[in-house]
């Protein structure tokens, strides 16, 4: 497993990161026999073969199930890497109180005394400019309760409002072949200023995998698009395609970790043997970056009818 920087935080992150909404609750594409957390038990068994593979970095949320409990029970005594969330309100007015019990609630599911990473769920540049969520995430940092500050976000503008505050450490993007937008200007900037980047939705919630072909008719589009990829690099199954996905994120420089969602046993081990093809040369790159869309309405997966 290749270890990474992330930013400036000191942290020496796997390659790989372990995204573990799936492990807490019912997520993505309901493709037959590949939709459905696991039991507590192969849950258990997942994080810990993720643990002897070498992942150090696991990314949860107060909002995915019980997934914080469940890293906490496995790896929260442990030195390993966990980064959390705090969910953004509606209408941007949260009380402090409310925040630090979030971060509280946190700290008892994840069996810690400090957390390493909390970032804001689902960020927009007014909760970065017109909310009070920022300044509390700082002084709970001052504490000594959060080590670093961090924002997941989605669309660029989101992404640059965040690292013009200046107070952030770790960003978490969308990225992949056919969401390439925080390419150009994003992660070169938060390069430039030393924050950490965490790419995730490398498989775009399951379209570039073999799940596209579950998807609704309202969701043509994702599955034809993914099946342009597929035929246009000559591949011939969709595990390549889930592969050449996988690896198209983890060669894009700037991005300091892959955060890859799993779900069972063989997902967790096709990541990590992907990882271990190293980065894709730079004429494969050239050919996937003609593959990013445009379409901002496909580009949010809230967007689609995942029935």
């Amino acid at each position: 497993m290749e270890y990474r920087e992330l930013g400036k935080t000191g942290l020496r992150i796997s390659a790989v990161g372990f995204g573990s909404v799936e492990l807490g609750m019912d997520y993505g594409i309901k493709a037959k026999s590949q939709y459905g957390k696991p039991d507590k038990a192969t849950a258990v068994k997942i994080i810990n073969k993720a643990v002897d593979y070498g992942i150090n970095l696991f990314d949860t949320a107060p909002s995915y199930g019980d997934s914080e409990s469940l890293l906490g029970s496995v790896i929260g005594s442990s030195s390993h890497y966990i980064a959390t969330k705090v969910n953004l309100p509606v209408d941007n007015q949260v009380s402090s109180v409310a925040i630090r019990a979030s971060i509280e609630s946190s700290l008892r599911n994840l069996n810690r005394n400090c957390l390493d990473i909390v970032q804001i769920h689902n960020a927009t540049a007014s909760t970065i400019s017109q909310s009070d969520i920022p300044e509390v995430l700082v002084k709970l940092r001052e504490k000594g309760l959060i080590r670093f500050i961090g924002a997941s976000v989605y669309e660029p503008e989101n992404a640059l409002a965040v690292l013009d505050a200046g107070c952030f450490d770790v960003l978490q993007i969308a990225y992949n072949i056919m969401d390439q937008r925080m390419l150009q200007n994003v992660i070169p900037l938060a390069q430039e200023q030393g924050v950490g980047v965490l790419g995730r939705s490398a498989y775009f919630k399951g379209v570039l995998t073999a799940k596209a072909q579950h998807l609704s008719e309202e969701c043509a589009f994702l599955r034809d698009s993914a099946i342009k990829v597929k035929s246009a690099m000559n591949l011939s199954n969709w595990d390549d395609l889930a592969e050449l996905a996988l690896r198209f994120c983890l060669s894009t420089q700037g991005i300091d970790s892959v955060l890859v969602g799993i779900r069972t046993m063989e997902e967790l081990d096709f990541a990590v043997k992907t990882e271990e093809k190293g980065n894709l040369v730079s004429d494969i790159l050239g050919q996937l970056s003609g593959f990013g869309i445009d379409d901002q309405h496909w580009l949010n997966p809230a967007n689609w009818s995942m029935s």
